[in-house]
């Protein structure tokens, strides 16, 4: 099974064993991420791969377009035990129709995956609608179970009735997943025994729309200093750099493949990842929320100090969870900052003050900070999974 398939199975023991509902149901996006229009062309309910019983009729807003899913291998799970999809649309396929009175009277409670994506929910608002009118109309209760803090969207939700919870996704899928099999290797673990190279590192993939802060911020520091990712064009909207940024001054660059691997590193061989002293995290979202993703958890294997360009409290938020951060080396006030021209001007500075260091003084600093480094990885860990899990079941035991 893929990591995704892990969790969701955990998540759905962890629902069955702390909730207060006897008929509650875990559903997940067929894409596994979020809301899909291209796949979901009607109605957005159809997407969910949910636990029903497949002696159940389905009303004409949770229709399947049985098209779509012509792989006979496509299944959802129902109460236990696997069940083809196919073979229960050709069950439902010609009794469409609203549910009856009793089916209605009796209340369902659904939880919704929405963890490894931020919720966007005018992105997504024909979704979001849907779900509030299911909720509305056919006595079902919706929790959606995601990761992201300080969020106007979440407020949305639960300004329509919609219950939610969080827990750090992304810690626990990297602990326990994408970087479990770095904690033992002795390249990784001897940090001190790979040179400085580069001052900074600053990978940049996506630079449009609401990624364009990451351009922005180049504009902001020497780039002469470190070492930065930076494609002619961005790979979605395929805008060049004067296009997105028409006062850019900063040139392409590239140090890695620019392919969308976050979830991967490379640490066969000394490369720019692993012998650069600051790492400059540009996480998916720059002002509206904290939704941490893998990005953050490079440096913390890579026993690397790090800034956050994401919302104010980043750094908070961390430190919450248990991290340490680096306000005894430099001014981390920046993450209290809410205008973000000058929270990205205060990281600037920073990252500024440690270009115009000697890759011998920044040996003397990492050294100096290495308990605090040491500290991160054994945390992330040892403890993390634990708190994580933790913290998903007191959420959903308290609804």
């Amino acid at each position: 099974m893929q990591p995704y398939n892990y969790i969701y199975h955990i998540i759905n023991d962890i629902i069955n064993e702390c909730t207060k509902y006897s008929n509650a149901e875990y559903l997940c996006f067929a894409n596994n991420l979020r809301y899909d229009n291209k796949i979901d062309i009607h109605r957005p309910y159809r997407t969910l791969l949910c636990n029903y019983e497949v002696n159940k009729t389905f009303p004409d807003i949770w229709r399947w377009n049985v098209d779509l899913y012509s792989d006979e291998s496509w299944s959802v799970y129902a109460k236990g035990s696997w069940a083809n999809a196919l073979k229960a649309y050709d069950h439902w396929r010609n009794t469409w129709h609203w549910l009856d009175s009793s089916v209605k009277e009796k209340e369902k409670n659904h939880f919704v995956e929405h963890c490894w994506e931020p919720i966007c929910y005018e992105l997504d608002h024909v979704f979001w609608k849907d779900l509030h009118k299911i909720q509305h109309n056919l006595n079902v209760k919706h929790t959606i179970v995601h990761s992201e803090h300080n969020s106007w969207d979440v407020n949305q939700l639960e300004s329509q009735g919609i219950k939610t919870v969080h827990w750090f996704a992304h810690a626990y899928l990297c602990s326990e997943f994408y970087f479990k099999h770095y904690s033992k290797l002795k390249m990784v673990t001897d940090y001190k025994s790979r040179p400085i190279r580069y001052h900074w590192v600053c990978a940049n993939r996506l630079i449009d729309g609401p990624r364009q802060y990451r351009l922005d911020f180049l504009n902001c520091i020497d780039t002469s200093k470190g070492i930065y990712s930076l494609l002619d064009k961005d790979p979605y909207t395929n805008r060049t750099l004067e296009e997105i940024c028409p006062n850019n001054k900063v040139l392409p660059n590239s140090f890695d493949d620019h392919i969308n691997s976050s979830a991967e590193i490379k640490v066969d061989d000394l490369t720019p990842w692993n012998t650069s002293f600051l790492h400059i995290v540009n996480e998916t979202v720059w002002q509206e929320k904290i939704h941490f993703t893998e990005k953050v958890f490079k440096p913390i294997v890579l026993h690397q100090p790090f800034v956050v360009l994401q919302a104010p409290g980043s750094l908070a938020y961390l430190r919450s969870y248990g991290f340490k951060t680096f306000g005894a080396w430099w001014d981390e006030s920046y993450d209290t900052i809410e205008d973000p021209t000058e929270r990205m001007q205060a990281i600037a500075d920073i990252v500024n003050s440690i270009g115009n260091k000697s890759l011998d003084e920044l040996e003397t600093m990492r050294m100096e900070m290495a308990s605090v480094l040491e500290h991160n990885f054994r945390h992330f860990y040892e403890n993390i999974p634990a708190i994580c899990l933790d913290e998903l079941r007191e959420g959903i035991a308290t609804l």
